[in-house]
Parts: C-alpha cells; sequence; structure tokens
C-alpha cells in the first residue's frame, strides 16, 4: 500500500494563518542592563592563562630531563 499525506507549501500556511507569521513585535522591549562581569572574566582569564603556562614549562622540563636522561 502506498499512503501520501498531502504536502503544505508555504503559501498554504500562511493562509491557514500561521502563528509565527502572525506575531507582531511592535512593543518596545524593556531596556535590561547587562552585568557588569568584564572584570571577573578577566581575573578567570588570567587564572586559565597562569594554569596553561604551568603546564606548558612542567611538560618542557619533563621533556628536557627525559631527552638529558637519554642522551646520558
Amino acid at each position: 500500500m502506498n499512503f501520501r499525506e498531502p504536502t503544505e507549501t508555504n503559501e498554504q500556511a500562511a493562509g491557514q494563518g500561521d502563528v509565527v507569521s502572525q506575531i507582531d513585535t511592535t512593543e518596545k522591549l524593556s531596556e535590561v542592563v547587562a552585568p557588569r562581569t568584564s572584570l571577573f572574566a578577566l581575573f578567570w582569564l588570567g587564572v586559565a592563562a597562569i594554569a596553561m603556562m604551568g603546564w606548558i614549562c612542567a611538560l618542557g622540563w619533563l621533556a628536557w630531563h627525559l631527552v638529558d636522561w637519554l642522551l646520558s
């Protein structure tokens, strides 16, 4: 058996009262002040940068000693 459901085009949906196209957004949204978190974000970015540099230095130190051990 072959069941076919009729497909609906955009024009038909708009003619049937498509809810999305009927929404009117002319009302002004209230002004929301964004929280001032730039200092907090910069602090954590600095902490992450210090931790990253610590890992890079630790890996370099380990690599240096591994090469020194292999060559000795």
